[in-house]
């Protein structure tokens, strides 16, 4: 069998081929050409000129991340670890044990003292106290027996008076406990009396009330001046004082023998005066009510609260055995009184005014300046005190 020839390929198929791929090799290098940016345009001198060969940029230097950030730009590829800088470990603080404070231990709460009242006759080691006490506030010149007499109870009432407690000279719980507490004003501060304090009907003083500086009359007034016809009468300072040198001054003009029937009385001793009177008059007149017995009393007796003798200030001025009223002594009195400070406390012709029968044995202390004005205008204590604006 005979071989079949190969049959040669057409040379104008070739050259197609060939022209073909030149275009396409032509278009793409035009078309490379017009995306490359167009060289500037240099003078002419300067096209002989080699080109600069530029020096290389050095590399940037990588700053650090800090280290608060360090650990998370090494996370996520920010410097590494390796940037992280190193942290001096610190030394160890010793630190102080601290000694536990112990819970505090609630405290109860101190019971307030109570002290058994001690009154007139009390005797014992509380009395001895309560005296000891008085004399070292001024108000007890008197030892500290631990027998409560006259003397001591009349210092609690003066103690009570000066420290604004009810002056009944008992020594209850509330005036132990301020003597006692360190707080109490002596006698030495007791506020000045007021010598024109107005005390009748319509102006009551409280049964607390007592004056602040009282004295024993037998302790200023000798007794070769004046007899006190109860031992223990007490009376303001100022006005006993001023009583002695009056006294004194009308024995010198021969004019002696007195007496004190009366001084400072207490609301209770007043109230008392009261009572005894509104029985005797009851004992002697059965068919009289009690309200006509008081009104009869009260004639002559003061009502209590309105008695002058609360005060401190006034005393019944006496001879013994002997009416006041037309003596030698009431008539020396009369006339010179004020200038010692005193006034005659209530006379006839002023009844109305005082609200008290006359009493030519009264004696009020007022202190000399008012009691001169009331003797030249013939004025009671009212009338001053209306007529002074006080």
């Amino acid at each position: 069998m005979k071989k079949k020839k190969k049959k040669k390929p057409n040379p104008l198929i070739r050259i197609g081929v060939g022209l073909l791929a030149i275009t396409l090799i032509v278009a793409l290098s035009a078309a490379m050409t017009a995306l490359l940016p167009k060289p500037e345009s240099m003078p002419a001198s300067a096209v002989a000129e080699p080109t600069a060969i530029p020096m290389p940029s050095p590399e940037p230097t990588i700053t650090p991340t800090p280290a608060i950030y360090a650990p998370f730009g090494a996370q996520y590829g920010h410097g590494g670890a390796d940037l992280i800088p190193e942290t001096p470990t610190p030394k160890p603080t010793a630190v102080p044990t601290k000694t536990p404070t112990p819970e505090p231990t609630e405290q109860p709460t101190p019971t307030a003292k109570t002290y058994t009242t001690l009154r007139k006759g009390s005797t014992g080691p509380s009395v001895k106290a309560l005296q000891e006490a008085l004399r070292e506030l001024g108000y007890l010149s008197d030892k500290a027996d631990g027998n409560f007499g006259s003397n001591t109870q009349s210092a609690v009432i003066q103690f009570q008076a000066v420290n604004g407690l009810a002056a009944d000279g008992l020594a209850g719980s509330q005036t132990q406990t301020l003597l006692f507490s360190g707080n109490a004003l002596p006698a030495s501060e007791a506020p000045k009396m007021d010598y024109l304090m107005l005390v009748n009907r319509e102006n009551k003083l409280d049964k607390h009330f007592a004056p602040t500086d009282l004295v024993k009359i037998e302790n200023v007034i000798p007794s070769s001046v004046l007899k006190v016809k109860y031992k223990g009468m007490q009376a303001d300072r100022t006005a006993t004082e001023a009583l002695g040198r009056m006294l004194e001054d009308a024995i010198e003009d021969g004019v002696s023998n007195w007496q004190i029937s009366s001084a400072y009385r207490t609301h209770a001793e007043q109230q008392a005066l009261v009572d005894q009177s509104v029985n005797s008059y009851k004992k002697n007149n059965p068919s009289w009510s009690k309200a006509r017995c008081l009104s009869a009393t009260y004639q002559t007796v003061a009502p209590t609260g309105t008695s002058e003798h609360q005060t401190g200030l006034a005393f019944d001025i006496t001879v013994p055995g002997v009416s006041f009223t037309g003596t030698p002594q009431q008539k020396w009195l009369h006339e010179h009184c004020y200038e010692y400070g005193f006034i005659v406390r209530f006379t006839e012709d002023k009844q109305s005014k005082t609200g008290f029968l006359a009493e030519s044995w009264h004696f009020r202390y007022v202190g000399v300046e008012a009691a001169q004005v009331m003797t030249y205008n013939n004025w009671c204590l009212e009338e001053y005190i209306e007529n002074m604006g006080l």
